[in-house]
């Protein structure tokens, strides 16, 4: 048994492994899998990439991966800003300028108050 597992960590280690494409290539195909239409589209997914983990052409399958973050890297940016702008509503409050329409925020619960605007100075009253 031993032998036939050293064969095969031979054969596999120069193999580019598994990475965040391949993972989200992986969730995906199961995902796809589960549904009748588009169980053909999953299982290509799956295969595409374990033959990825597989790859002995690491320079290529880097460069896929960067294009991949690349792609996806503005929508994981909205989606943590978005994250954090729910986050922030249960502390704060957003204003605009009804001069400039710059947002401000201010701390919620503190009652009637005069908030100036820093980008134009002119200064109204609010409810926080």
């Amino acid at each position: 048994m031993n032998k036939y597992l050293n064969k095969i960590s031979y054969y596999f280690r120069n193999s580019y492994g598994i990475d965040k494409l391949s993972t989200h290539l992986y969730i995906a195909g199961f995902i796809f899998s589960l549904f009748r239409r588009s169980a053909t589209f999953g299982l290509v997914c799956i295969v595409y990439s374990t033959w990825r983990c597989l790859s002995k052409n690491k320079y290529r399958r880097h460069r896929e991966l960067e294009a991949y973050e690349n792609f996806i890297s503005p929508l994981t940016r909205w989606f943590k800003g978005y994250k954090s702008s729910i986050d922030n509503h249960r502390y704060y409050k957003i204003f605009k300028c009804p001069n400039c329409s710059q947002k401000m925020r201010v701390p919620k619960h503190k009652g009637r108050i005069t908030i100036t605007c820093k980008n134009c100075g002119t200064t109204f009253k609010g409810k926080s």
